[in-house]
């Protein structure tokens, strides 16, 4: 029987409850209980997950930096979030109510670019300038992914024009976190490597959300993988649903062969399952 996600991760977390505890003491967020209790609201840190599993499997210390870091993408990613529910005029996110939607869209867009100086903060902070201009280079993309989807809006892209999309809006920001985890333990040789495995992970994991969220998206005007093969947003067929998933599968293949060159351990073990949960 396969495990499910939490039990998958159960072996790091220690590191994540470290983690959130590091956002729970930062001055920048003691007055703004709502603000907090969003960042952290229930959510898989998938990123910081994949992360501290590469970094334990090589027998990697979690260190204060290596904290930081991933406070830094948690942080970033939420401040996404907080923007795109304004965007597409959200009211829940992660099962909690929005802050647009509570508290109006002045409110959220203030806490959004609060929530981003924390982590630009946390990320100047590590003195690595690899990283700082590597996480700089990764959050522009993702906005000017998000604005290419917003353009976009209500036309049908081609595939290549949707995976480039889809790299700038969701991959970017896994490959910031697992290359900046190898720059920050000195294993500067395996920052290419992590960097691809992330990058394509994230692929996968966004193709496979988008699978999960076709029939909102349609009604949004956004068209993802299911209509690209479709051509038509109107009638998905059984092929295109099984295109998509050929291509979540294609990545997620791809990234074994990174795997099999970690140490055998029960953190190399969790990367693999984490593998196969994803798969279609």
């Amino acid at each position: 029987m396969n495990k499910t996600y939490d039990e998958i991760i159960s072996v790091v977390r220690g590191d994540i409850t470290n983690l959130e505890r590091i956002i729970t003491e930062d001055n920048f967020f003691s007055t703004e209980a709502v603000l907090k209790s969003l960042i952290l609201a229930p959510a898989k840190r998938i990123r910081s997950v994949i992360a501290f599993l590469f970094l334990r499997a090589y027998g990697i210390d979690i260190t204060t930096d290596q904290l930081n870091l991933q406070c830094a993408v948690e942080l970033a990613h939420t401040a996404s979030l907080i923007h795109d529910d304004i965007i597409d005029t959200s009211e829940k996110r992660r099962g909690t109510d929005t802050l647009n939607s509570m508290y109006g869209d002045k409110y959220a867009v203030l806490a959004g670019d609060l929530t981003l100086t924390v982590a630009l903060n946390k990320i100047i902070s590590l003195e690595n300038h690899t990283l700082t201009e590597d996480f700089l280079t990764v959050f522009s993309e993702m906005v000017n992914g998000e604005i290419s989807q917003l353009v976009n809006k209500g036309k049908i892209p081609d595939l290549e024009e949707y995976l480039q999309k889809t790299r700038k809006k969701t991959a970017g920001l896994f490959a910031v976190s697992l290359k900046g985890a190898a720059l920050l333990a000195g294993k500067t040789g395996l920052a290419a490597e992590w960097h691809d495995f992330a990058y394509n992970f994230g692929t996968a994991f966004q193709i496979k959300n988008d699978l999960k969220d076709m029939d909102e998206d349609i009604k949004d005007g956004v068209y993802t993988a299911p209509v690209i093969f479709s051509r038509d947003s109107e009638c998905i067929t059984e092929q295109a649903l099984q295109k998509t998933k050929e291509l979540i599968n294609y990545y997620l293949s791809a990234l074994e062969e990174y795997l099999e060159k970690l140490p055998d351990n029960e953190f190399s073990h969790a990367l693999k399952e984490l593998l196969e949960l994803y798969k279609e």
